[in-house]
């Protein structure tokens, strides 16, 4: 996927040709760049390999000109060669992202590289997660037509695949109305209404010998939200017809999923209960693709995403080709002066997820489940399957004892299966996890930061502990960390006790910040949203740049 420069130059000074002045008096530029870089120390301890470049560097540059209605933008990317953890594809370097833009009143049209969701993203959405080396941006022709009450947008699409374009052409319209807004007795009332509906197409040649491939592969999804005072309801329910591809062994089922939350929020208390089920949906530009590669659908995953290093140790990978979720968060604030809420109150935020499989029963007498050719299984849409993927039991309480000191004590209880989260055939990890967060300001714009953590568990690696002491000035901080693998023998295998020490410090000016670290990083699992990449161990020095302007 090359990039020509030539082309945004050739762009700006088309548009504002009649003077050099009107150009910059009348448009205006913004933009961003980040550098990660890395120095690679071979460390056969915690399983850290050499590798031939001893450092590598991942960096972009995006620039955005708008002038009135009109923007032009793209961005430079670098993977030479790309950090440890990232798919070796992305090795390279060149324009990833170029784009023009018309957004007037009534109509917005965007040529070249876009991102797009549909409702929640069960049938499209493309986005990018620069940390995760995930990008499925769309290149084609995006249209919007903005109406008082309704938004339809239409696109013609194929998708990036790191350096090129999948083979599938993706087509889509979606339409979002609000019922308010159409009817002018409603336009003042409290509650608020929003009804919206999609419908994607897949197109790609059937060149498969042996199955006789749907060549056009349909999605649908419609959607509802009230929205009234503190209280929210949002439901979404959609479908696929029959699309064998690579991840569901090549079966002819068609696939359904539906996300459902309701919520309520007011001073000092807060209540969600979300639920999902996925069969069959894994969507993608290209049937023969796995794992990060062309997905155009998302099925988000129901479970807390975890900031203290121990706590999101084992994050939840989203399962679309099967998975029934429920999470419900309790926020609750104690009333502050009394002796159970403390001065300035006590927050409560209390969290559970759970995750399984759905049931799978066999399409005939004669036929197993999942066989590839067939239609694979039948499922009843209200009955849980008996294995289990996953859950998170976390209850978090935080108190602001004075003006100097805050603390927060956190407990975690978590069930993960191996298998279906990593596709190691090994038992499946319980753990308990012990959290403990002080912040001490003993000076205006001065603070230390101390955590202290712990995982217990008879599985996997057995048990870590983690200790930080962190300590802020205005922009500037400095952290040393401590990690520290206990060893085990069980059947998993033999592991033997392991530190890992860091040291980090950063300084943060304006729309800049920087930071430099050396030390060692266990192997593990990084997730965001729901969709994860392994990350190696790794003993060395990393530096990260980024601002904006």
């Amino acid at each position: 996927m090359k990039r020509n420069l030539l082309f945004f130059v050739f762009i700006i000074f088309a548009f504002g040709n009649i003077s050099y002045a009107q150009v910059l008096g009348g448009g205006e530029v913004h933009g961003s760049f980040q550098t990660d870089a890395q120095y690679y120390n071979k460390d056969s301890v915690i399983g850290a390999d050499e590798i031939p470049e001893k450092m590598a560097m991942n960096a972009f540059f995006e620039m955005r000109y708008t002038n009135k209605k009109f923007e032009a933008g793209m961005r430079y990317e670098l993977f030479m060669p790309q950090m440890q953890g990232y798919d070796p594809r992305w090795k390279g370097n060149g324009f990833g992202n170029r784009y023009l833009r018309y957004n007037g009143d009534k109509v917005d049209v965007t040529v070249g590289n876009f991102y797009e969701q549909f409702g929640s993203g069960m049938v499209l959405r493309s986005y990018q997660e620069w940390n995760l080396g995930f990008d499925n941006a769309f290149d084609g022709i995006r249209v919007k037509y903005k109406m008082k009450a309704l938004t339809i947008t239409g696109l013609v699409a194929k998708q990036r695949f790191y350096w090129d374009l999948g083979p599938g052409l993706v087509r889509g319209i979606d339409a979002q109305l609000s019922v308010n807004d159409m009817f002018s007795k409603l336009a003042d009332t409290k509650t608020r209404v929003f009804v919206g509906g999609s419908f994607v197409s897949r197109y790609q040649v059937d060149a498969d010998p042996l199955f006789c491939l749907p060549e056009n592969v349909g999605a649908y999804a419609g959607r509802f939200q009230v929205y009234h005072g503190g209280f929210n309801f949002k439901f979404e329910a959609g479908g696929k017809i029959n699309d064998p591809n690579a991840t569901n062994n090549m079966i002819y089922k068609n696939g359904n999923a539906v996300i459902a939350e309701i919520g309520y929020s007011t001073k000092g208390l807060g209540f969600t209960l979300q639920a999902e089920r996925s069969d069959n949906m894994d969507y993608r530009s290209n049937r023969a693709s796995t794992g990060f590669d062309l997905p155009v659908g998302y099925i988000p995953a129901m479970s807390r995403q975890h900031a203290y290093s121990l706590a999101a140790m084992y994050p939840y990978a989203s399962q679309a080709n099967g998975q029934m979720g429920l999470q419900a968060t309790l926020f609750y604030k104690l009333k502050k002066k009394t002796w159970y809420g403390g001065k300035y109150g006590t927050s409560v935020d209390l969290n559970y997820s759970v995750s399984h499989a759905i049931d799978k029963q066999s399409p005939s007498d004669t036929t197993a489940i999942g066989v590839a050719g067939t239609y694979g299984y039948t499922s009843d849409f209200f009955k849980i399957g008996d294995e289990k993927y996953y859950h998170d039991f976390n209850i978090k309480l935080t108190r602001k004892i004075n003006r100097k000191w805050k603390v927060s004590l956190m407990y975690m209880n978590v069930f993960y299966n191996m298998l279906i989260n990593e596709g190691h055939n090994a038992p499946s990890v319980k753990a308990n996890i012990y959290i403990a967060d002080i912040w001490w300001k003993f000076k205006p714009y001065n603070s230390l930061h101390l955590e202290a953590q712990l995982l217990t568990t008879e599985q996997d690696d057995g048990n870590w502990s983690s200790g930080m002491l962190e300590y802020n000035r205005k922009g500037f901080f400095v952290a040393g960390i401590l990690l520290y693998n206990h060893g085990i023998s069980n059947s998993h295998g033999t592991t033997e006790a392991a530190l890992y020490p860091s040291l980090t410090t950063g300084y943060t000016h304006g729309a800049t910040r920087i930071s430099m670290s050396y030390g060692k990083q266990r192997e593990g699992i990084l997730c965001v949203g729901g969709v994860c990449r392994a990350v190696p161990a790794s003993n060395g020095l990393s530096l990260t740049i980024n601002s904006s302007f």
